[in-house]
């Protein structure tokens, strides 16, 4: 039988059908509604039920106050300190607000003297200012104005607490902590000499307030009071267990016993040691899967169907699934089946887990990050830009795409230079796009707008707000609701429905106190310096309206007799469930991590009997074994590794320690615990031996898409290099066409900085060398900013690692331009030339096809009676001076030679060119060549890194005779080779088995790499 379902018979049996002068007090208003259910219950006639309240709306009722509202408690205590200090400033008071509010709670809740208790913090805070620990002889640290207001705060305490309570008395209101000693300090004439209050039960309670204590005692002494406790044997009679720590505290001081009725008072039962119980304890990877995991075990609860034995066979199972972490209540609601509908959640919908939170969030993010840059002609005019990551994450945002949709804005087709057109695509879709395409980092208000083609959403969500206007992001957010009301209407979700006027009132809210109040907007800046107001500004407002959304969430409405109840920890307070899931049973969260967030040290705290993190854990470990006392099948499950957000560490909670090595040992067989391993899809062995074995078999179509990429855009360096060093790294940029997706990069990485570096000496060649112009310093920096201005549009290189490498290229083409121009003999003679000749390759089955091997060339140059193949590196190039031993194999299967590789077949398109031609192209385009048969030619490299290092040539020799003819038939032969196998239907896809070349692959993530 349940706790409450005992207590319920013990009440109606005492009281008989009329209970109408009968008080019950429990925990929680869920425990509220079951008691009543129980009672109800109890009799097939109807009866007047007992006035049954949860302890804070009693205490509240019986003490005749008002609860007053977070906003306006909020403005009342900065009103008061401004009275006090009207140098306060909102943005920094908003900041410490809601930790001071929580500790002027405890306060009142323990009935702590604020005299004592302040006057005991000005005290030590005297003594930190005192500098006692520092040696005699070292000079004494000047007090700023900053920690001279620091202490100053703490003299100050003590006034507001006074002035607080003083305020809200005049308009009978009070906050929870206050309506707790408002009821103690007039108990006698509130309640016990009321004779309302015939009788009053307090029924479930561990942990009371020294207030509640106090209201309690003076009830109980006159005999209108009981208490009916819930405790066990297993944590009463050990006194090591932290589960039982208060209640054998009010056991010794004898609150136990009834003197009216010489009974004992509380249900004293032996069920954790003495019932049958299965307890499950599972880690897994991380908190989403847990929620899944809990949907699964549920599921199958339900369909092994009711529980117990006899006559019993036919009751449906309580079941519980209880969120130690609360925001995990989506993803659990989501992970049940679609056939779980009867189920009761007895926590909120936090407004924080909204889309419309994720938007405002982005925007607040936004603005805080709009950077300022001046005018290029030097002037001190500074203009806002917002950054692109901000800008694009909220084009993404569900709701933008939604109204994008519905209001078919679309972004014409975009017109190829064959004259075809492409589909119109979504406008948001398109300026993200374009935001990346031309890499620009910083964009204006005006520029987005442009982009946007002036749509109204577009221009309110980019619109900047002035620190000092509050209103101005107010005015906003009324305008987005305005505009997104399409949205909502078609979305018709009735949750983000409830969101957005939980949001739409804060607001209303918040604007009518912000007037209130006159600390906002021009008129309080104008005026602020004669009243002493100090103003909210747009960060302070973010501040306090996100404590507003912490605090605010969305009922859901009752079902209390589901089978099954989604709840948090103190949800469960009284309540009793056959069968147990507990998430997040890690240490840090349950119990929770030993934060002080107080302005209370701790010390002081322990001094006057103020709860500490010792109180909270033993007051979490009593929920925790209360919840198991009744229960015959619990999960537990636990994240094993770290969060996100670092509030779990991946360690199990100790509560599951203690199970395994405290109660199971002690209950003689009848507690078994368990840890099932959690398997998602096939077993973790198979699925490493699947990526391990990673690889794709060459198919006919297969072939033939490798056939027509050979004959039409041909075999590149780069593409040969690709299927060497990892073959199936060339079947998914070649074949499949996989390509990684467009970012934008603010810093410059290799490859952004190499191709800048090309494109100026492609300009310095086509311009100045090919005419035979000089070259100067001035001309390398004025086309270094020309090129950076084209290819890296909306880079900043003002500052941080783009000014140095900025610097740092400067520096690199001024050595080499040096060195180059020391240089005698040196022609230039093409630049980005592409070299292409074709081979005929035999293919099993089908006819010979004509492969097009190419190369595109850096420059040809002439250097003395030799010809140069060149390609520009930026980095560093290691290459051996002589021909390598197994120079064939290192060509067909060294995946790590692949600049040998490049200048091979740089060399051979070269020499091949001059023999079918007679020389090489300078303007193909023109048929332009020049003549250079009987010329040596060589390929290699210039490395912008080693500038006094020369031209780095190419080591591959065939053989002692290295007359063009052979090593273009060597060549040639090679090239058969390694075609050959690239069609070769028996040789699959692999991937490599040299690991460190996957460092840099952009596929490593598909091959598990």
């Amino acid at each position: 039988m349940t706790f409450l379902r005992q207590t319920a018979k013990r009440i109606f049996d005492t009281h008989g059908p009329s209970l109408r002068d009968v008080w019950v007090i429990l925990p929680t208003r869920r425990a509220v509604s079951v008691f009543l259910d129980e009672l109800a219950a109890l009799s097939d006639r109807p009866f007047l039920a007992p006035h049954a309240l949860a302890v804070d709306d009693f205490i509240t009722q019986a003490a005749g106050v008002q609860l007053i509202d977070s906003v306006s408690l909020l403005f009342d205590l900065y009103d008061v300190f401004r009275e006090i200090d009207p140098l306060v400033e909102f943005e920094q008071f908003i900041g410490w607000a809601s930790v001071l509010l929580a500790d002027f709670d405890r306060i009142d809740q323990y009935l702590v003297s604020p005299t004592e208790l302040f006057s005991y913090l000005t005290a030590a805070k005297t003594l930190e200012r005192w500098q006692v620990d520092m040696p005699s002889t070292a000079k004494p640290i000047a007090e700023t104005p900053g920690t001279a207001r620091y202490f100053k705060l703490f003299e100050n305490l003590q006034t507001a607490y006074h002035a607080l309570h003083e305020r809200l008395n005049e308009q009978g209101l009070a906050y929870r902590g206050m309506a707790y000693r408002l009821l103690a300090q007039n108990v006698e004439s509130l309640i016990r000499d009321n004779l309302a209050y015939e009788r009053v039960y307090f029924v479930g309670f561990n942990a009371l307030s020294r207030a509640e204590e106090h209201i309690i005692r003076v009830l109980v002494d006159a005999q209108k009071a009981e208490l009916i406790w819930d405790a066990d044997q297993y944590y009463m009679d050990d006194r090591r267990q932290e589960a039982g720590e208060f209640l054998r505290r009010y056991k010794e001081n004898g609150w136990f016993f009834s003197k009216q009725n010489h009974a004992d008072l509380v249900q004293q039962s032996n069920n954790l040691l003495g019932t049958e119980k299965n307890i499950r304890v599972v880690g897994v990877a991380n908190a989403s899967m847990q929620t899944k995991v809990a949907g699964k075990i549920y599921s199958e609860w339900q369909q092994a169907g009711p529980i117990g034995q006899g006559n019993n066979t036919s009751r449906s199972p309580r079941t519980a699934i209880v969120l130690a972490d609360e925001t995990l209540l989506v993803p659990v609601l989501y992970a049940l089946d679609e056939n779980v509908t009867d189920l009761n959640v007895t926590m909120g919908l936090s407004l924080r887990s909204s889309l419309m939170f994720t938007l405002v969030d982005t925007l607040f993010e936004m603005q805080r990050t709009v950077h300022e840059f001046r005018t290029r002609d030097g002037r001190d005019l500074k203009i806002p830009k917002f950054h692109h990551r901000h800008i694009v994450k909220l084009l993404n945002h569900p709701f933008l795409k939604q109204y994008e949709r519905i209001r078919g804005l679309m972004w014409p087709g975009e017109v190829l230079p064959n004259g075809d057109v492409l589909p119109p695509e979504p406008l948001f879709q398109w300026i993200a796009k374009e935001i990346v395409k031309n890499q620009r980092v910083y964009l204006t208000e005006q520029e987005i707008r442009e982009l946007g083609q002036n749509d109204p959403l577009v221009q309110v969500l980019f619109t900047r707000w002035p620190n000092e206007e509050p209103m101005k992001a107010i005015q906003t957010f009324y305008e987005l609701i305005e505009l997104l009301r399409d949205v909502y209407r078609t979305s018709q979700d009735a949750i983000e429905i409830e969101y957005l006027y939980l949001f739409f009132t804060l607001l209303k809210q918040l604007e009518a106190t912000l007037e209130r109040q006159g600390s906002v907007g021009k008129g309080a800046r104008n005026g602020r310096q004669a009243t002493g107001q100090a103003e909210v500004t747009v960060r302070s407002f973010r501040q306090f309206l996100y404590e507003l959304i912490r605090q605010t969430s969305i009922p859901f409405t009752s079902e209390g007799k589901s089978q099954l109840q989604i709840m948090g920890m103190l949800e469960t307070r009284a309540l009793d469930f056959d069968r147990v899931i507990i998430l997040s049973v890690n240490e840090g969260i349950l119990p929770q991590s030993r934060k002080l967030n107080s302005l209370i040290p701790f010390d002081i705290a322990s001094e006057l009997l103020l709860p500490t993190y010792r109180e909270q854990e033993a007051v979490m470990a009593y929920h925790f074994y209360r919840l198991l006392q009744r229960a015959s099948d619990v999960v537990l499950l636990y994240t094993t590794s770290t969060d996100a957000y670092g509030s779990s560490k991946g360690e199990p909670s100790r509560f599951i320690r203690q199970l395994e090595h405290e109660l199971v040992p002690r209950s003689k067989g009848l507690v078994r615990i368990s840890r099932p391993t959690v398997r998602f899809g096939r077993s973790t062995e198979q699925a490493g031996a699947d990526l391990a074995q990673l690889r794709v078999q060459k198919t006919e179509r297969i072939r033939d898409d490798l056939i027509k990429l050979l004959t039409t855009k041909g075999l590149y360096p780069s593409y040969l290099n690709q299927f060497v060093s990892c073959s199936m790294r060339f079947y998914f940029s070649r074949i499949v066409n996989i390509s990684e997706e467009e970012d934008i990069e603010e810093k410059m990485g290799a490859a952004e900085f190499g191709s800048w570096l090309h494109k100026v000496m492609e300009r310095l060649d086509l311009d100045y060398r090919l005419k035979g112009l000089p070259i100067d310093e001035s001309i390398i920096k004025n086309l270094l900013e020309e090129e950076f201005a084209s290819s890296m549009k909306g880079r900043v290189i003002e500052s941080g690692m783009n000014l140095l490498l900025y610097d740092l290229a400067q520096k690199l083409m001024l050595d080499f331009q040096r060195q180059q121009n020391a240089l005698t003999g040196l022609t230039v003679i093409g630049t980005e030339q592409t070299l292409e000749t074709y081979l005929t390759v035999s293919v099993e089955g089908r006819a010979p096809i004509r492969v097009r091997i190419a190369g595109k060339i850096d420059r040809i140059e002439q250097f003395g009676d030799q010809i140069r193949i060149v390609d520009y590196k930026t980095g560093k190039v290691d290459l051996s001076d002589k021909t390598p031993i197994g120079l064939i194999d290192k060509l067909l299967n060294d995946g790590k030679e692949d600049k040998m590789r490049q200048l091979w077949l740089y060399r051979y398109l070269a020499l091949k060119n001059i023999s079918d031609y007679g020389g090489l192209p300078r303007d193909r385009a023109k048929k332009d060549i020049f003549k250079a048969e009987g010329l040596p030619v060589e390929a290699g490299f210039y490395s912008f890194r080693d500038v006094n290092g020369g031209f780095k040539s190419n080591p591959v020799r065939f053989g002692d005779n290295d007359s063009p003819a052979q090593y273009i038939k060597d060549s040639e032969d090679l090239l058969r080779q390694l075609i050959e196998r690239l069609l070769d239907l028996n040789e699959p896809f692999k991937k490599t088995d040299q690991i460190e070349t996957c460092q840099f692959c952009d596929y490593k993530g598909i091959c598990g790499r």
